[in-house]
């Protein structure tokens, strides 16, 4: 049954943010083309309208993934709150299943949806900064020397490792923090929907429904201070790291081992704060399926 719902889940959400994504396509062709036009055709040395265009276009690229962003969350909300609690609500709550597999459903394909429109404006915001610097970076040299995405990457890592005091990490290991940091991006995405679908669940409740649409952003805040707080909390208390190397992962709650391990030109990643901030979504999971059950109220 819980396939059934996610499959449901999926397309309803989909006709909620597919034209979203039609948007974002057409806008994002358009913008790829401005950006890919050899301008010194047109008499442009490649410092002036062109470096001017091509700069007006990364940034309405990236604007437009913000957007597309902030659109799917308005859709994946207004979706939950129709679906669980508006016009189908009643439908809804009918269905012979349990409300924690009914919540569970909602919450894996909202959170798809929210973490490919999250990876699209990376990779917008990533693509659009590295193509600036890499033009920059040519017209300045004069074309003299070739950098690549991959020599540019390699000397901005290198350059913030130094101004930050410590070795500069292998290839290695930089794809294992960054496989790590998408991780906790990913799984903090999630309890970021979660937190919206309790929000929206504790505002339909007797007596909070009385606040309206206020409702919904004050229960967000206060339920997102709550996590953070108690993640905060538990993270002063102690801290657990991860020590990456071009070999291995190792648990540590030496800081001191932190402080060589990124001397030697390793990495470490503190995973106490994500393991925290898990823990509370599984809490505020359970209270949603407690209030769906109890107490909503339904149009």
């Amino acid at each position: 049954m819980l396939g059934k719902l996610t499959k449901n889940s999926f397309k309803a959400n989909m006709s909620s943010v597919s034209h979203v994504y039609l948007a974002m396509g057409i806008i994002g062709v358009i913008m790829l083309a401005l950006l890919f036009i050899d301008w010194t055709k047109w008499g442009d040395t490649g410092i002036g309208v062109g470096l001017l265009t091509k700069i007006l276009a990364s940034s309405a690229l990236c604007l437009t993934a913000a957007i597309g962003m902030i659109m799917t969350l308005t859709g994946i909300v207004a979706e939950y709150q129709r679906n669980m609690f508006g016009n189908e609500g009643h439908l809804t709550m009918t269905l012979p299943v349990r409300s924690s597999t009914l919540l569970l459903s909602k919450w894996i394909a909202g959170s798809f949806w929210v973490i490919l429109s999250y990876v699209v404006l990376c990779v917008c915001a990533f693509g659009s900064f590295i193509y600036i610097v890499k033009h920059s970076v040519d017209v300045v040299q004069g074309n003299d020397m070739y950098y690549s995405v991959y020599e540019l990457v390699i000397e901005m890592v290198e350059q913030l490792c130094y101004s930050a005091g410590i070795a500069t990490p292998s290839i290695a290991v930089l794809l294992s923090l960054a496989s790590i940091y998408a991780f906790d991006g990913a799984i903090r995405l999630i309890v970021f929907v979660l937190l919206i679908y309790f929000a929206i669940t504790i505002s339909n409740c007797r007596p909070f429904h009385k606040a309206g649409k206020f409702g919904k952003i004050l229960y967000f805040f206060l339920s997102f201070f709550a996590v953070s707080t108690f993640a905060s909390m538990i993270t002063k208390l102690i801290k657990i790291y991860i020590i990456v190397s071009e070999t291995a992962y190792t648990f540590t709650l030496s800081e001191a081992e932190v402080a060589a391990a990124w001397d030697l030109g390793y990495g470490a990643y503190s995973v106490t704060n994500l393991y925290c901030t898990a823990i509370a979504a599984v809490f505020m999971f359970l209270v949603t399926t407690v209030l769906i059950d109890r107490k909503v109220n339904v149009s």
